[in-house]
């Protein structure tokens, strides 16, 4: 590991630091310091208002009476994960601590961890990989006239060979950046394309996730271009998801292959899917919690809007993908249903303790979907307990504020503070138009 640090970021101190925190809101904020105070950085950290917790995409500030204009937090950098961005900038993840220098209850990275340390406990790791689907635009004033209009082929190699370039530079930095890319391409809307990164341990692949959308916006800035992870930043078209793969073992042995059950899944493992499926509804406030977010999740468009699992099927929620010789990760589980305006650290926490819940309570595995469902008869979905995710922001909202599970997971003081946010985003928004709020959203992420 340090050798492969070193090799990224090179030895002694840099022009500047940028040391970024992911809120609640799924922005990326930051701090920045001068090379010679990157000790202090990763030391007393700097000063960030508690106001961090509760800040909204559109820049707006949730207020709540735990969280005002008033106090002090700080943001340590943690430069076991530092990576070169090039041109003498270093960036690092930041741990959220009060001034004491014990964690905040609002620090993602932290967050993440107490869940990792409880499924370590109960002798269970994970890997994570994430896939990025973003719009490459020429500027940001485009509409989605200009986009539609774009000559395109949904995946075509002419697509893809016309942004060679940018691909080629994306693929360099990534690997000056020290970020497993394993596979880029144009995907099926116009302008937009996809890059998915290689499985990690949580905290890592979170953190990698953070510093893969700051290189990709890099990139495409270096071409005169904009970048969208909006899940729906033109009402017209597809938008994007942020789909997470999971692999899950206990004392060494996976979990989703190598048993008795459907497609080789061990007890363990289809009580872990179990676990992932009975909570995506009251999760998807973390998962898919944008104002934009439920434009994506429709039926019949493959963005896991259906609240069921099957193999290989792009219209489930959770997509299992078997241990083939086409599937050189080994098995795994995929959360289709998610987008990129999500806080990772908080989705990957989500993803483990849905799954060690399951586990831990012996849930039994829902029926497997292995057709489109929402060209099931209403009757066959009503018996294999196949629903669709909530279609509205508020519907969203109210299924987190129900869910104990997720207090427990994450703390009261999290759930409070994403509620302070989503009812000040309603109140903003719920009486605008569709359009009106994917084009505010459109660059918030």
């Amino acid at each position: 590991m340090e050798k492969q640090m070193e090799s990224a970021c090179g030895a002694g101190t840099h022009e500047m630091m940028i040391g970024t925190f992911v809120g609640l809101d799924g922005v990326i904020r930051s701090k920045a310091v001068p090379g010679a105070r990157e000790a202090a950085f990763a030391s007393s950290g700097m000063g960030a208002s508690p106001t961090w917790a509760v800040f909204c995409p559109d820049n707006a500030i949730a207020f709540t009476d735990k969280l005002s204009v008033v106090g002090d937090w700080r943001l340590v950098a943690d430069r076991s994960m530092e990576r070169s961005l090039g041109e003498g900038i270093v960036w690092a993840p930041t741990d959220l601590r009060t001034q004491d220098g014990s964690p905040s209850p609002y620090c993602p990275r932290e967050a993440l961890r107490r869940v990792v340390r409880k499924a370590g406990g109960m002798g269970y790791s994970a890997l994570f990989g994430f896939e990025f689907e973003f719009y490459l635009l020429d500027n940001a004033g485009v509409t989605e006239q200009d986009v539609a209009s774009e000559q395109w082929g949904a995946y075509g190699a002419d697509s893809f060979l016309d942004r060679s370039e940018f691909f080629a530079r994306l693929q360099d930095m990534c690997a000056k950046s020290g970020i497993p890319l394993e596979q880029m391409h144009c995907e099926y809307d116009h302008c937009q394309l996809e890059i998915s990164t290689a499985p990690d341990e949580p905290l890592r692949a979170a953190d990698t996730a953070v510093l893969t959308k700051m290189v990709i916006k890099r990139a495409a800035h270096m071409f005169g271009k904009k970048v969208s992870f909006s899940p729906k930043p033109f009402l017209g078209l597809s938008g994007n998801g942020g789909h997470i793969h999971c692999s899950i073992t206990y004392k060494g042995e996976p979990i989703f292959s190598t048993g008795h059950g459907p497609h080789a899944l061990t007890k363990r493992g289809c009580s872990a899917i179990a676990g992932i499926e009975s909570h995506v509804v009251e999760l998807s406030a973390l998962y898919a919690g944008s104002p934009v977010s439920q434009l994506r999740l429709s039926p019949d468009s493959w963005s896991g809007a259906a609240v069921c699992w099957g193999l290989e099927n792009r219209e489930a929620a959770i997509r299992f993908c078997a241990a083939t010789p086409g599937n050189p990760h080994g098995a795994n589980v995929e959360l289709k249903c998610g987008d990129l305006s999500a806080n990772p650290y908080y989705a990957l926490a989500c993803i483990l303790g849905s799954s060690i819940d399951g586990i831990d309570r012996s849930m039994e595995l829902p029926p497997e979907i292995t057709v489109n469902p929402s060209a099931m008869p209403q009757e066959e979905r009503e018996r294999c307990g196949v629903s669709r995710l909530p279609s509205t922001y508020d519907e969203v909202t109210e299924a987190f504020a129900q869910s104990s599970f997720a207090k427990e997971l994450l703390g009261e003081d999290v759930v409070e503070a994403d509620l302070a946010i989503r009812r000040l985003m309603s109140r903003t928004y719920g009486s605008r138009s569709d359009q009106d709020r994917a084009d505010v959203m459109r660059y918030a992420w």
